[in-house]
Order: structure tokens, then C-alpha cells, then sequence
């Protein structure tokens, strides 16, 4: 998978919902990675997700689930 999908996917496990909205936003093209660091609210959440995304530890087959569930929804 690529980069953005898993952060995407890494975002939408927060509990705030501006974050999973943001996640699915990412994740369907509308809004860049660039934009979202801008943002202070979102800052903290994409460098959690970037330390967690460099471990290396993410199920590939939950990443391309989340995909394909939430390309086309937002």
C-alpha cells in the first residue's frame, strides 16, 4: 500500500471525528498530506501515525479494507 492510504488509515483510528474525517478526505484525494501538517489541530495525529507507519507493523489486507470501503464516500 501506499504511503498516504496508511496514514489515511492510521488517522481514522483516532477517536475524533474531525480526524476520521480528515482521514477520508486524505484518503480519497480532496485534501493533501502537506495541508493537513499546516493545520496545528492535525499536526500532532500525522506525526503519531508517521512514527507508527515507519515501525512497519500495519496488516496490508486492513489498509487496502479501509481503502476500498471509504475511496468513494467522502
Amino acid at each position: 500500500m501506499d504511503r498516504i492510504s496508511c496514514l489515511a488509515f492510521l488517522l481514522y483510528q483516532a477517536e475524533n471525528k474531525e480526524i476520521q474525517d480528515a482521514a477520508l478526505q486524505l484518503v480519497s484525494g480532496e485534501i493533501s498530506i502537506k495541508e493537513l501538517k499546516n493545520n496545528r489541530q492535525f499536526f500532532p495525529y500525522i506525526k503519531e501515525a508517521e512514527k507508527e507507519l515507519k515501525k512497519n507493523t500495519l496488516n496490508t489486507n486492513d489498509v487496502c479494507n479501509f481503502v476500498e470501503s471509504y475511496l468513494y464516500t467522502y
